[in-house]
């Protein structure tokens, strides 16, 4: 047990006590640098430039122009003005000292290479965290602030909207908003934290014709033609370029450098790596993985022990530890994960020993990914949360969903037909064992087999989303002959779609 707390302490984000978030940003608001040098003239032309949009179809990125960069970054967003669209949704959160940041996640860890939410860190711990596939834009890739988002729309003129994903923030943005001048880019806005905007008199909403990325109707020009024809003013989606084509619009071009090249990147922070010794006797230590915690006080401390045994799976995963006695501890965090009644912590630390195993490439990797995938365990019975009226199974989604992401670092035949095999459920199927992955086990197949049979087999799917995902991908691979002789094959309408220069 003594192990188990001292790793614990040296983790990012075992604080669990919150901010008292509106008193600590209304403290930080007035530190806050805003652009100047808009004169009156700018001013009305951004204006005219918003009711411009305001007035024709406003086609909104959903957390940015994901196929062009980072989900939530200065780049997405910028990619989605830059292509021709009309504005981004953006999540939106706050540090612990009170800065407000876009990012989507309960959690830190499916993105970043930290534990823990976003509000346990101040702004400069944040920072330093690593993002886990950065993208074309690498170490630049990074969490960006409101206020940069607020800049880089008022640049562009374009819309906003905004999903708040915390209570206690809507005056901090309220604020910004009139410092800003900006309450004609926010176009839409989630009811959820938004009172204060939501009952602002300076608020004017859209309404969406509908949504377009769920499915990847974003490349189907029947699917675009029907949410075209719907009533309302726009279109939510990831990729916008097939909307611009069917609106008669010009695909721009996107910028390859980072918004803000001569910011100087953090440097990541790196925790000193315990012994190996050490963090094998932490995983091992588990004698409690399924006694379930049922006071406060408890589930505190049974948290703090998986998120401890969750940081001892990664540093092994950091020190490349590919030993028999690192496999066997992980594989038993895997099959025996830790329950918890409260999502964040339940299965934490078997879904970041399962990550471990698979990017090292442990013999049974894909094997126990598959178990994993299918399990329906009778021992989540005390952990199911009633509320959700969901399959027991889908209690371990912190594992099931990290499955595909991962193993598109394990090529080979045996991933190759993990997947095919996932494609092959039935909606049903799918469904009992999990929250469905289809598009993101379509992606991974087209990762560890970049191929033309592949892409058209894909692209000749029973389901729109993965059909989706294949022509996504073979846009983004376009200068490649696999890709394009697949899309020729496939999908010839996806040419249009492919900005020539």
């Amino acid at each position: 047990m003594r192990s188990s707390r001292w790793i614990a302490g040296i983790l990012i984000g075992l604080l669990f006590a919150r901010a008292h978030i509106a008193a600590v940003v209304a403290s930080v608001l007035p530190e806050l640098s805003l652009s100047s040098g808009e004169t009156p003239d700018d001013a009305r032309l951004r204006h005219a430039r918003v009711a411009e949009r305001r007035s024709g179809v406003e086609i909104i990125c959903h957390r940015g122009a994901l196929e062009f960069a980072h989900e939530n970054t200065l780049e997405a967003y910028r990619a989605t003005l830059e292509l021709g669209a009309d504005g981004n949704e953006i999540d939106i959160r706050c540090t612990r000292d009170g800065v407000l940041v876009c990012f989507h996640d309960d959690m830190l860890d499916r993105l970043l290479e930290a534990y823990g939410t976003v509000n346990e860190l101040t702004w400069d711990e944040l920072q330093v965290c690593k993002f886990r596939q950065p993208g074309r834009f690498g170490k630049h890739c990074r969490i960006p602030t409101l206020v940069e988002v607020l800049e880089l729309h008022r640049k562009f003129a374009g819309l906003l909207h905004l999903d708040i994903k915390e209570p206690g923030l809507d005056e901090a943005i309220v604020d910004l908003l009139d410092r800003f001048d900006m309450w004609d880019h926010v176009a839409y806005c989630n009811d959820a934290n938004a009172a204060a905007i939501i009952k602002n008199s300076k608020l004017k909403l859209s309404r969406y014709k509908g949504g377009l990325y769920l499915d990847r109707g974003e490349v189907d020009p029947a699917a675009i033609t029907e949410t075209l024809k719907r009533p309302g003013n726009g279109v939510i989606l990831e990729d916008p370029r097939g909307v611009l084509v069917a609106l008669g619009r010009t695909i721009g071009g996107v910028s390859s450098q980072p918004v803000n090249p001569e910011r100087r990147p953090r440097i990541p922070f790196v925790p000193k790596i315990p012994p190996i010794e050490k963090l094998i006797a932490t995983l091992r230590d588990a004698d409690d993985w399924n006694r379930v915690a049922q006071s406060v006080d408890e589930q505190k401390h049974s948290g703090e022990l998986i998120r401890a045994r969750a940081g001892a799976a990664g540093f092994l995963l950091a020190t490349g530890a590919a030993s028999d006695e690192a496999f066997a501890v992980l594989e038993d965090r895997v099959r025996r994960r830790s329950l918890h009644k409260h999502w964040m912590f339940h299965g934490f630390d078997g879904a970041i020993a399962l990550r471990t195993l698979i990017h090292l490439h442990a013999p049974n990797a894909v094997e126990l990914a598959r178990f994993t995938l299918w399990r329906d365990d009778p021992d989540l019975e005390p952990v199911v949360n009633p509320m959700w009226n969901n399959p027991r199974s889908w209690t371990d989604h912190r594992l099931k969903m990290l499955v595909f992401p991962a193993i598109e670092k394990l090529p080979g035949p045996a991933t190759e037909q993990l997947c095919r095999d996932y494609l092959a459920l039935s909606n049903e199927a799918a469904r009992a064992i999990g929250p469905p992955q289809f598009e993101e086990a379509a992606r991974a197949l087209l990762a560890v087999s970049p191929r033309t049979d592949t892409a058209v087999e894909l692209m000749h799917h029973r389901l729109p989303v993965v059909r989706g995902r294949a022509i996504l991908d073979c846009m983004s691979h376009d200068p490649e002959p696999w890709a394009r002789t697949a899309l020729e094959q496939a999908a010839p309408h996806a040419a249009a779609y492919i900005r020539q220069e």
